[in-house]
C-alpha cells in the first residue's frame, strides 16, 4: 500500500513536468540531423550541396515553429497564473450533473474565467477524486464570451466522463493543462474544487414474482397467512380499567410506581411492510484484489437496486435496512437509492448480526459470504422470506481464447473493466469465487430455503 502511494504521488508531480515525450524525441531528430549534415559537409557535390541547403532551411523551420509554439504556450500559461495568483479558488469553475440517460456518464460544464488559448494549442484539465486517482483530461474548445480581444473572453466546455464505480465521489483538486500545438510542452497548474457526485445504481432486466410481508406496522392490507405479532417479554403499554391485574408488571411497579401490563403475542391477519435486508458483508481480503471487488460491487448493488425498484411497485410498503450507517435524506426512495450507492465492502457486520428474520421478506447474499453465515441463516430461516444469491463470479465471465487473440490481432482492451475481464479466466480469485459460490448454493438447496440466483 505504500508502495502504491508513493507512485501515485511520483505520478501527481510528474504532472507538472513541462517537457513531454515528444519533444526529447524531436531533440534528438535535431541532434542526428546535425551530425548527418555535418559529415557531408566537406562533399563538393553540387546535389548533396543542394539537398543539405534545403535540409538546413527545413531545420531551421521546424525550430521557429517550435520556437513560436512554445513563447505562445508559455504567455498564456503566465497569463493564468498571475491573474488567478491571488484568487486560486476562482480559477476553475465546475458543474456536474450524472447523465440520467446514459448509466455511469459524468456530464461536466468547466469554466476558467482567465483561460487564454495558445496559437492553434490546447487548455485541458483533469479532475482528481479520492485523493489520487483521476480523470481522463478533457479539452475546452469553448470562448466565455464571443468577443475580438480573446485576453477577456475565458475559456468553456461541455464534456461527458464515464464513472468506473457506483458510489459517491468527491472532487477536491484540479489540474490545467496549457499544451502547445505540436503537443511537446505542457504547463500545468493545479486547481481547487469542491463538488461531490452520487453516481447510483441503475435496473438490471428482472422478472418479477409476489412477495409476501412478514412486519405488521398499520392494519391496512389483510394477508392469506396469519402472522405473529410481538408481545409478552418485549410490548408493554399502561394499565386500563380493562385490563387483567394478572397481567401487571410488578417488577417496574416496584421501581417506577407505575403500572404497566404485559401485551400478549396474537395472531394478525394484517401486515403492511416489507421488510429488505442487503448483505455487504466480505468474508475475503478484498484488499488484495481491489479492482476485481469493485467491479462486483458495482454489480451487487445494481441487483440490489433492481430488487427494490420491482419491490416499490407493489401495493405493500417496502423498508431497506442498511447494514452501514448513511445520514438520512428527504424523500425516501431516493435514500435507500443514496444508501445502496454509498455502501461498500465490511468486516464489521456478519449476516447472523444484521438479519432478523422475524420480519425480513428479502435478503440479499453474495458470494463473498461466509459459509458459517449461510449455515446459521438455515438454522434461523422462516417461511415467508425469500433470498437472493447474487453470483458475483458471471460480471467477468468471459470467452478467454477469442479474448485473448483479440487482442493480439484485432486491438486492446479499452477500458479497466476490459483488461479486467481478459484476465478472469486464469486469475486465482476466480477459481477460489466458484468454489465459494457452489458450496452456498449446495447449502441452500439442501436446507429447504426458497431463493433464487442472479
Amino acid at each position: 500500500m505504500r508502495l502504491r502511494k508513493a507512485i501515485g504521488i511520483l505520478k501527481y508531480y510528474f504532472e507538472f513536468v513541462p517537457f513531454k515525450t515528444n519533444f526529447f524525441i524531436y531533440c534528438l531528430v535535431v541532434l542526428a540531423s546535425f551530425k548527418i549534415i555535418n559529415s557531408y559537409k566537406s562533399d563538393t557535390n553540387s546535389f548533396i550541396t543542394l539537398t543539405l541547403l534545403m535540409a538546413k532551411i527545413a531545420m531551421i523551420f521546424s525550430i521557429v515553429i517550435v520556437m513560436i509554439s512554445f513563447l505562445s504556450t508559455l504567455i498564456s500559461s503566465l497569463y493564468f497564473y498571475f491573474r488567478n495568483k491571488n484568487n486560486p479558488e476562482e480559477a476553475i469553475e465546475i458543474g456536474m450533473e450524472v447523465n440520467p440517460q446514459q448509466h455511469n456518464t459524468l456530464s461536466i460544464a468547466t469554466k476558467i474565467p482567465h483561460a487564454l488559448k495558445p496559437i492553434l494549442g490546447f487548455v485541458l484539465v483533469k479532475l482528481f477524486y479520492d485523493r489520487q486517482r483521476s480523470t481522463e483530461k478533457y479539452l475546452l474548445t469553448d470562448r466565455i464570451k464571443k468577443q475580438f480581444i480573446p485576453f477577456k473572453s475565458g475559456l468553456a466546455g461541455q464534456n461527458s466522463l464515464l464513472l468506473p464505480d457506483i458510489k459517491e465521489y468527491y472532487f477536491s483538486n484540479a489540474i490545467v493543462y496549457f499544451e502547445d500545438m505540436l503537443q511537446f510542452f505542457a504547463f500545468a497548474f493545479p486547481g481547487k474544487v469542491n463538488s461531490t457526485i452520487l453516481n447510483m445504481p441503475h435496473s438490471l432486466l428482472y422478472n418479477p414474482q409476489e412477495f409476501t410481508p412478514k412486519k405488521t406496522e398499520e392494519e391496512k392490507i389483510r394477508i392469506e397467512q396469519l402472522r405473529k405479532v410481538e408481545g409478552e417479554y418485549l410490548n408493554y403499554k399502561k394499565f386500563e380499567d380493562s385490563d387483567d391485574v394478572r397481567r401487571i408488571v410488578w417488577k417496574i411497579f416496584a421501581k417506577n410506581k407505575e403500572l404497566v401490563v404485559r401485551t400478549p403475542e396474537i395472531m394478525d391477519p394484517f401486515a403492511s411492510h416489507i421488510f429488505m435486508y442487503a448483505s455487504f458483508y466480505n468474508g475475503f481480503s478484498f484488499e488484495l484484489y481491489e479492482n476485481y471487488a469493485s467491479g462486483m460491487l458495482n454489480h451487487y448493488k445494481n441487483c440490489v437496486w433492481t430488487i427494490f425498484e420491482t419491490l416499490a411497485k407493489q401495493a405493500f410498503e417496502i423498508k431497506f435496512i442498511s447494514d452501514q450507517h448513511v445520514l438520512p435524506n428527504k424523500q425516501a426512495i431516493d435514500m435507500v437509492r443514496r444508501q445502496i450507492t454509498v455502501s461498500d465492502w465490511h468486516h464489521d457486520q456478519p449476516i447472523a448480526d444484521y438479519f432478523k428474520p422475524k420480519h425480513a421478506s428479502i435478503l440479499c447474499i453474495h458470494s463473498f459470504s461466509k459459509l458459517a453465515d449461510i449455515e446459521n441463516l438455515i438454522s434461523r430461516y422462516e417461511v415467508g422470506t425469500t433470498i437472493f444469491f447474487v453470483q458475483l463470479s458471471k460480471v467477468f465471465k468471459s470467452y478467454y481464447v477469442w479474448n485473448w487473440l483479440t487482442r493480439i490481432f484485432l486491438k486492446a482492451p479499452e477500458n479497466e473493466f476490459s483488461k479486467l475481464k481478459a484476465k478472469w479466466a486464469i486469475h486465482p480469485l476466480k477459481f477460489k469465487l466458484q468454489s465459494n459460490e457452489s458450496k452456498i448454493i449446495e447449502l441452500l438447496k439442501q436446507g429447504d430455503l426458497h431463493f433464487e440466483i442472479l
